[in-house]
């Protein structure tokens, strides 16, 4: 689940940190405003990627957690779950089924970032050249907030609102930018994130949610011929944590404490590259 879906479409010392995640229900936000917008926080995705001309393709469906300084992203029912501490800058990575986690700083996928664009930079074709610094030709419709990023390889459509919560969009777009390195840590042969980056950063600026994204992706540039990729994703923010929600941050918590730690390579080898 870690491949393509994951890198497409855009996480933790850590039981005295779930042991705050558990009890949010019960207690108030006790670390200012920021906090108590996180505790009602949930973005639900979904994710489909097809061939032009395709009317199936994969579907990954997730839930994205937002409570007291952690995000925890579901990825399906049953399989990996993701949780970002933004205080400690750690990743925590579960496998259910088998049973297993692992660790990540932000520092070391940073580190990785540096040495991956210093590859890339020895590339000297255009498509390498253009990730290093995305350079897309922007329009855009003030009625209704569509935006579109145009470039040889990549073209994304995105259709947006502003955030009705400055707060709101400050932790929403920390989160995509951290995981989006992620997906580049866990997946260092595809640079889509790359270009990703440069959408996420004007969508931040202009605090606009991206409520739908659609991405052609042409791996060879566009052709006469050629048949991209087309990878399309759907958010929808809801306020406020349900009951099922904090269920679901009670069993991951279940999880850090009865899954065995690994090192990143072993989890790999175990979880992600099968």
């Amino acid at each position: 689940m870690y491949g393509l879906p994951r890198a497409l479409a855009f996480l933790f010392s850590l039981l005295l940190l779930f042991a705050s995640v558990a009890t949010a229900a019960d207690e108030p936000a006790d670390s200012g405003p920021d906090d108590a917008a996180l505790s009602q926080f949930r973005i639900d995705n979904v994710l489909t990627i097809r061939k032009e001309g395709e009317e199936d393709g994969v579907r990954v469906v997730t839930t994205t957690l937002f409570s007291k300084g952690m995000v925890i992203d579901f990825i399906g029912d049953n399989d990996e779950v993701i949780v970002y501490n933004r205080k400690t800058k750690t990743f925590v990575l579960l496998d259910p089924i088998h049973r297993v986690q692992t660790e990540l700083a932000l520092s070391e996928i940073d580190q990785f970032l540096d040495t991956l664009r210093s590859v890339v930079s020895q590339k000297k074709d255009a498509q390498s050249q253009f990730l290093l610094s995305p350079n897309f030709e922007i329009t855009r419709n003030d009625e209704t907030g569509d935006l579109s990023f145009s470039s040889k390889w990549y073209e994304y459509l995105v259709s947006t609102r502003l955030f009705d919560d400055p707060e709101l969009s400050g932790v929403y777009f920390e989160f995509v930018d951290v995981y989006t390195k992620l997906n580049l840590y866990l997946n260092p042969g595809n640079y889509t994130p790359l270009a990703r980056m440069a959408v996420n950063d004007l969508l931040a600026r202009e605090k606009r949610f991206p409520a739908k994204i659609r991405l052609t992706l042409y791996p060879k540039g566009k052709t006469l011929f050629a048949k991209p990729d087309i990878v399309t994703s759907d958010h929808k923010i809801i306020r406020r944590l349900s009951e099922e929600d904090l269920g679901r941050i009670v069993r991951a918590v279940h999880f850090t404490e009865q899954f065995p730690k690994q090192t990143f390579g072993n989890y790999y080898k175990t979880a992600i590259q099968p």
